[in-house]
């Protein structure tokens, strides 16, 4: 199978956050044109944090394109030139106002590679505590939850999680060699 061949690139908007190009493109083996979009965007990453006493730290906020309240692991844009693994660990401190001993990359991912140009890097931080007041943007609203693994499960099942993200970030920590709760049925 060969790839698409991009003969031209058009921006078609672009604000602080993404820029959708028109890619137009040539198959080489089937002679087929084609103008597909794709959005370009920062790379993410996403953390999965457990605190001494086996509590998951997660956050609560407003999330427009839903417009509903959102359970979600702590995440956030790696800044141009910013290492994902010091974001992680930025990100999760503002954020939360915690910090952890430990810090491993789970996995890293495309993010939707059908229509987007970035990758989501999910880490696992351990040994979390409160060390600090949150430090949100100005356009940041995070209310800090800290539940155990049953009450994980319970969000789970009643569908109070139900970023597709987060489910993404908990199957890889409950499937990583640092998972402490073993099988886990959800």
């Amino acid at each position: 199978m060969n790839k698409w061949h991009i003969r031209g690139k058009d921006k078609i908007f672009e604000n602080r956050i993404f820029t959708i190009h028109n890619n137009n493109c040539l198959h080489p083996d089937k002679g087929v044109e084609w103008d597909f979009s794709i959005i370009d965007t920062y790379n993410w990453i996403n953390v999965i944090a457990l605190t001494d006493d086996n509590r998951f730290v997660l956050v609560k906020q407003h999330r427009l394109g839903s417009d509903e309240l959102s359970i979600e692991t702590p995440g956030g844009v790696i800044e141009d030139g910013e290492d994902p693994e010091a974001c992680a660990l930025r990100e999760f401190t503002e954020e939360t106002g915690y910090e952890g001993k430990n810090i491993h990359l789970l996995k890293s991912l495309w993010v939707n590679p059908a229509i987007m140009s970035n990758r989501i890097s999910f880490y696992f931080i351990d040994g979390c505590r409160k060390s600090s007041v949150q430090q949100l943007d100005e356009a940041e609203d995070i209310e800090v939850l800290t539940p155990d693994i049953d009450e994980i499960v319970k969000m789970i099942k009643t569908g109070e999680i139900n970023h597709s993200i987060v489910m993404t970030g908990l199957g890889l920590y409950f499937l990583s060699e640092f998972n402490k709760f073993g099988q886990v049925i959800i």
